[in-house]
């Protein structure tokens, strides 16, 4: 169990701030997003615009079997990764830490990048509605993560530091372990 699995809402900042927890504990970094368009050739939100969003789970699902065959990698998969029952492997190989975010902070973070986004849709207006039904949906399985950590006031480089002492809290010896293994 050496991999740390970021988990929640689009915007919540599992990619920012999972590159920089990587950088800062010598770990692995890994993008399922990123992973997805080295193999597919197309980016996420081309995809789900193109093909739709079952198209785009079903070239996620290997990418992220084949990360958590690893260890010692900080892992952000896309936002609606615990939907499936096919996920039940993430916490029997690493440690998963749900970034909990308000819908006002979401939506402020989310207004930046709208073409990137487009489970979020083309009408400003229905955004609220859109993140809220979402998060209603997803919260549940969120909130099974072995660690959960409000980051809706916190920036990128905040966040990675409050992940690494939680994980820390949660298990001491887990970055030292994760050290030794990668050696």
């Amino acid at each position: 169990m050496k991999n740390i699995y970021l988990l929640g809402f689009m915007g919540a900042g599992k990619s920012s701030a999972g590159r920089l927890l990587a950088v800062k504990t010598g770990l692995a970094f890994k993008d399922t997003d990123a992973e997805v368009k080295k193999t597919s050739g197309s980016s996420a939100a081309d995809i789900i615009n193109k093909r739709g969003l079952k198209a785009f789970r079903r070239l996620e699902d290997p990418v992220l079997r084949n990360i958590s065959r690893a260890d010692n990698q900080v892992v952000a998969p896309g936002g609606g990764v615990t939907l499936t029952r096919k996920r039940s492997f993430l916490p029997r190989t690493g440690l998963t830490v749900y970034l909990a975010c308000s819908e006002t902070a979401l939506l402020k973070r989310l207004v930046k990048a709208p073409g990137s986004r487009p489970l979020l849709g083309t009408d400003p207006e229905k955004r609220p509605a859109v993140i809220s039904r979402l998060l209603k949906r997803r919260g549940p399985y969120y909130e099974r993560a072995d660690i959960k950590i409000d980051v809706s006031l916190l920036n990128p480089a905040q966040t990675a530091a409050k992940i690494e002492s939680a994980v820390k809290n949660h298990d001491k010896h887990f970055f030292i372990k994760a050290r030794h293994n990668h050696l």
